[in-house]
């Protein structure tokens, strides 16, 4: 059975999600994270480019926050 890679962007563009979409009783995962500008891809076991991912997100909320005070 073939799985779809999606891609999509988080944090107003700075980061491209690479991801193998949900499909069937396989549950979906992030395969790759990278930073758009410089083109830095993080790999790595999918529990924990969750837990990258949600830091990151956290962190663009927290300065984004900053910014309008």
């Amino acid at each position: 059975m073939g799985q779809a890679i999606e891609a999509s962007f988080v944090c107003d563009g700075r980061y491209r999600i690479h991801s193998i979409r949900r499909l069937g009783q396989q549950p979906g995962r992030i395969i790759e994270i990278e930073e758009v500008d410089t083109g830095k891809r993080l790999h790595g076991p999918p529990p924990r480019l969750q837990r990258t991912l949600l830091s990151l997100i956290r962190r663009s909320t927290h300065e984004d926050r900053r910014d309008r005070d």
